[in-house]
């Protein structure tokens, strides 16, 4: 009975990272973090703390989500390198070295930085996000009712291809129809078995992808070769550059963008001079440069590393380029569509006040819809931000250790180990969430000593052991192994999570975007996008895009699930996925 107690207990004494002593061979603890990623999470952390170790698919690896944790995983490029776990992306996508080498993924980010910014949000892709928005809701009106989550999915890959990637398309509607399948394909094979044999999810995405270069090369050639002689032209005009340099190009990113690259660069390249355009950033960031789009920012990033030019126009890199932005594009929309709009058509009150707000809009600003517009939306935007730190759509990201990492609690992660910081771990021990008064101690004859205390919850995110966090560190009451234990018996309910996690039995407790609108309520540790240097580029899209579809719904629609539990069925890994068949949604005609 006490073995593994004791065990724990000696492990944390030698400084070593706590967590299970026994999991399942071969899978480990991956059927309950899929099952249930939040009461795996909460689990674990009442255990733990910020940072375990666990097995995850029959690897070993150390799972963070405290914001101390998160800032040096994110960020220290030094001792973190990017990793993507399992075999089947590197199948599809061969080179990352521009996620991967800090060289080439600085380069990388300044230049899609701007390609994806605010400015180009409002001047590139808003225009045309709408127009295929309105196309698939005049659909939706047609048939007055839709399966949520496959319009999602059929939404998100229209916006992914025919307006975020910047890449030329088919022009009949058959060849157009035929990539969108391939491109399916192909994102279906990354969640099969690395097993290359006829009728295997990786065999068929292998041969969508030879299908779709063979397709779409001849489209994208003739447009990358005049981006490319305009980047070269803007590199042999300049003069005042260095050869294989990374400031050859480094681009301009707006103020509000992405992470740490959100500084604007000291001077503007010849390139981006000669974009220059009266009032370009008047709605996205006060920049008067012209915003980059897609296809010019893969073909420029093509130089990272001070590659030659000629190899901008290899059709195997611009082709996983843009494979990786219909990657990233289509996994974050298709969940972020149907979640968002599911927990609208759940919650009666936030639908009210959404309505409320779209009407002051129409009165305000009539029925234009701008990027400026829809910063005007507070309460649209609380929305979105609920759903995604309720519903996240991605489950974090994972780094190798590049060498032993020594943490503030005394705790080291080894090199070469494994490190996946969850999104579901982070909005778990919230502080800005948890009760500020845990529960007092019960009587002391009804619970165990402090001993045996500290034996079954070895282990903290504070210090090793469950010991109190050493002198001169600002620690929280919940960082300690006692706090938690005394947050865990204030926990009432069926499922035994707090109320802000418990959307499946306390959804209107759980779904409250007002949090987001005063200070104190504001969540702390809200990491749907990522941190640090490899925080998502695409955040302003994918909030810019959430909002538009719900406030184009509001203004067109009545509309109920014909199930209302249907969030509480769904599975949630990697991303918020209904039942088959249960997550019908009907729609009326309604204009505001």
């Amino acid at each position: 009975m006490f073995v593994i107690p004791w065990v724990q207990l000696k492990l944390a004494q030698l400084g070593r990272i706590p967590g299970p002593i026994f999991w399942l061979p071969l899978i480990g603890e991956t059927p309950q973090l899929m099952q249930s990623p939040f009461k795996y999470m909460w689990k674990r952390w009442l255990s733990y703390g910020g940072i375990f170790r666990t097995s995850l698919l029959g690897q070993q690896v150390y799972v963070v989500g405290t914001q101390d944790i998160l800032r040096s995983v994110w960020s220290d490029e030094e001792a973190f390198e990017f990793h993507v776990p399992g075999k089947t992306f590197s199948m599809l996508i061969n080179d990352i070295r521009h996620l991967r080498e800090p060289r080439q993924h600085a380069f990388f980010r300044r230049r899609l930085g701007q390609a994806l910014s605010p400015a180009a949000v409002a001047a590139n892709l808003l225009g045309p996000m709408a127009a295929v928005m309105r196309r698939h809701l005049d659909s939706w009106e047609h048939r007055g009712r839709v399966l949520l989550s496959h319009a999602s999915e059929e939404l998100s890959m229209d916006v992914a291809l025919e307006v975020v990637t910047g890449h030329p398309l088919p022009s009949s509607p058959d060849a157009k129809a035929l990539v969108r399948r391939l491109f399916r394909t192909v994102l279906n094979g990354l969640y099969g078995l690395p097993i290359v044999l006829p009728g295997t999810a990786i065999y068929k995405a292998l041969g969508a992808r030879r299908q779709l270069m063979k397709i779409l090369w001849p489209l994208v050639e003739a447009e990358a070769t005049e981006v490319a002689a305009r980047v070269r032209g803007g590199k042999e005009e300049g003069g005042e550059e260095e050869d294989g340099e990374d400031e050859t190009l480094p681009g301009v990113v707006t103020a509000g963008g992405c992470g740490e690259d959100a500084e604007a660069s000291a001077r503007a390249p010849t390139l981006r001079r000669r974009r220059m355009v009266a009032g370009a950033g008047d709605d996205g960031g006060g920049i008067g440069v012209a915003p980059l789009r897609m296809l010019e920012a893969q073909v420029s990033s093509a130089l990272a590393g001070g590659e030659e030019l000629s190899a901008i126009l290899d059709p195997e890199q611009l082709f996983e380029r843009a494979l990786g932005t219909v990657i990233a594009v289509d996994e974050t929309s298709r969940h972020l569509f149907f979640a968002s709009v599911a927990a609208v058509a759940r919650a009666p009150d936030v639908r009210s006040k959404l309505e409320d707000e779209q009407r002051q809009a129409l009165g305000k600003y009539g029925h234009e819809l701008s990027y400026s517009v829809l910063g005007d939306m507070p309460y649209l935007e609380a929305v979105i931000k609920e759903t995604l730190r309720l519903l996240p759509v991605s489950i974090g990201g994972f780094r190798i250790a590049k060498r032993d990492v020594q943490l503030r609690s005394g705790f080291v992660i080894p090199r070469g180990a494994v490190v996946y910081w969850s999104t579901h771990l982070a909005h778990c021990c919230d502080p800005a969430l948890l009760p500020r008064k845990p529960a007092p101690e019960p009587a002391r004859g009804n619970h165990p000593g402090p001993w045996f205390r500290s034996l079954i919850g070895a282990g903290s995110a504070g210090a090793p052991g469950g010991q109190e966090p050493r002198r001169g560190l600002t620690v929280g009451v919940y960082d300690t192994v006692g706090g938690r234990r005394a947050l865990a018996r204030s926990i009432d309910g069926p499922t035994g999570l707090p109320a802000h996690l418990d959307f499946q039995m306390r959804f209107e407790e759980a779904f409250r975007p007002e949090r987001w609108l005063i200070a104190e309520t504001r969540p702390k540790q809200w990491a749907a996008f990522g941190g640090g240097g490899h925080l998502c580029l695409g955040q302003h899209v994918a909030m810019a895009e959430a909002k538009l579809l719900l406030a184009m719904l509001l203004r067109r629609f009545d509309f109920r699930l014909e199930d209302p539990e249907v969030l509480r069925k769904a599975s949630l890994f990697p991303g918020p996925t209904p039942r088959r068949g249960t997550d019908g949604l009907l729609l009326t005609s309604r204009p505001l």
